[in-house]
């Protein structure tokens, strides 16, 4: 069987696991370093409006789990569409855009509007028969055009309720909204409460918010 090009293109990746952490070694030189994230590395292809999401070699389950949700959601304007996979890799669209976290971090504003597309998303997801989880500020892309695009779906297939998009749209509600609430937040704090944040989930009761 003829092998093709983006895979070959994986095969030049070469990981190694320091301290816990993934190291990229090598890569082919059409490919660009975009995003390294706990289960993945994403590149971008030379020439090509696609990227390839390359898993490490222990999340090889969770490539087939994204692989199979973003089958159920193709044709969704939210979601990237997947043009190629393989055991441990996707070739999908590159969505270009910031991050909610990065609009957080250099002060571009998030409206009532992008979060109503956030929940439109979610909700396309729920009709695709999935259970959206693990939604944060990094997995959500407002774009060069003013949309919003999710990516990162290998969860949607879990049971396990998530209540983290409702947590994230209360503290909008109540914080960021406020006229007098700074827009541009520093980047260690938004680290700091999203370890607090983790920590508060694991208390075996939660309290309600006020």
């Amino acid at each position: 069987m003829k092998q093709s090009m983006y895979n070959h293109y994986v095969t030049t990746v070469l990981f190694t696991k320091k301290h816990r952490r993934i190291k990229i070694l090598g890569h082919h030189s059409d490919l660009e370093l975009y995003r390294a994230g706990r289960s993945a590395a994403v590149f971008r292809i030379k020439n090509e409006h696609k990227v390839i999401k390359i898993f490490y070699p222990s999340f090889e389950k969770t490539a087939m789990e994204e692989k199979l949700n973003y089958e159920k959601l193709h044709g969704s304007p939210y979601y990237p569409t997947i043009y190629e996979a393989g055991s441990n890799y996707l070739v999908m669209d590159f969505i270009e855009g910031k991050t909610f976290f990065e609009c957080l971090a250099e002060g571009i504003p998030l409206t009532s509007q992008h979060i109503k597309d956030v929940d439109n998303g979610l909700n396309a997801a729920r009709e695709a028969g999935l259970n959206p989880s693990d939604i944060h500020l990094h997995n959500l892309i407002l774009t060069k055009e003013g949309a919003v695009r999710l990516i990162d779906t290998a969860r949607f297939s879990q049971e396990k309720k998530c209540t983290q998009w409702e947590d994230l749209k209360w503290a909008y509600a109540r914080y960021y909204q406020r006229t007098n609430f700074p827009k541009k937040i520093p980047r260690w704090v938004m680290y700091a409460v999203s370890k607090l944040y983790r920590f508060y989930q694991y208390l075996p009761v939660r309290k309600e918010k006020n």
